[in-house]
């Protein structure tokens, strides 16, 4: 665990530094946020990834380790304007998705979400 917790705070810094995205998913990212109100109709994907560096600069935020199969994901959680946003990527820095979770404790409650701990004490 120590070594994927050292994988994923230099996942964290590459993400800090630089938001990418797989090729064509930005565009289908931003726009399923808009149409799920999560995003104002013109919101543009700088004013989307504007969000994503926000969560990924909260000291207070928490980290997560989403596991899909046996791959593990860094899911990051803050409250930006209200609203509790989560940022997902590879342990390669390549986006997955950002997104509004509505019922948080719920959600991140499900076996698949393994809590780290607050941003600060990650990247420690």
């Amino acid at each position: 665990m120590e070594d994927l917790r050292t994988r994923i705070a230099d996942a964290i810094r590459s993400v800090q530094s630089e938001v990418r995205w797989k090729p064509g998913s930005a565009a289908r990212h931003l726009l399923k946020r808009k149409l799920r109100g999560h995003l104002p109709p013109d919101a543009t994907l700088g004013d989307y990834e504007r969000i994503i560096l926000t969560v990924l600069k909260d000291a207070d935020a928490q980290v997560y380790v989403y596991w899909h199969h046996d791959t593990p994901y860094v899911t990051i959680v803050a409250v930006i304007q209200g609203h509790h946003w989560l940022v997902m990527f590879a342990l390669d820095g390549l986006m997955e998705s950002a997104y509004i979770v509505e019922n948080p404790d719920r959600y991140l409650s499900k076996p698949v979400f393994d809590l780290l701990g607050p941003l600060s004490e990650v990247l420690v």
